[in-house]
């Protein structure tokens, strides 16, 4: 829904690379990721089981970590809604972000999920109690 972005690819190994991909907006991945929680959020309720989001959660966190600062969120709202509306899912404010029973899993599949991919890898009710308050500020 945003414009898409020319991005440098940015990675952690010695050679140099010059390059660069089309990637959403950080926005857009913000947007996308929570759209994502609801809809695998609903997906929980009507079939008893979702794949884990810690994935979702600690990319959300990652951003705000690096990016806060350069993000535009004036709108955001709007962009987030309308995503929602696509897949048919609603929320009412930032609790439906974060049901019970889909942390719970998030929290047990954390450290197999994220840490061999993750160097320093935060705990996860860090990364959560610093998330919590940034997802309620985009609403």
């Amino acid at each position: 829904m945003l414009p898409i972005q020319q991005r440098p690819v940015i990675h952690e190994y010695g050679e140099k690379l010059d390059a660069s991909i089309k990637a959403y907006s950080l926005e857009e991945s913000i947007a996308e990721k929570l759209r994502a929680i609801l809809q695998h959020a609903e997906m929980l309720k009507q079939r008893g089981w979702s794949r884990s989001r810690a994935r979702d959660f600690y990319d959300l966190w990652r951003i705000f970590q690096l990016y806060e600062a350069r993000l535009q969120l004036d709108e955001f709202h709007l962009l987030l809604s309308r995503k929602c509306t696509i897949r048919q899912v609603t929320f009412n404010g930032s609790d439906d972000f974060f049901p019970p029973t889909m942390m719970s899993y998030a929290e047990r599949t954390w450290k197999n999920w994220l840490g061999p991919l993750v160097t320093d890898l935060p705990p996860f009710e860090l990364a959560v109690r610093e998330l919590r308050p940034r997802i309620a500020a985009l609403l």
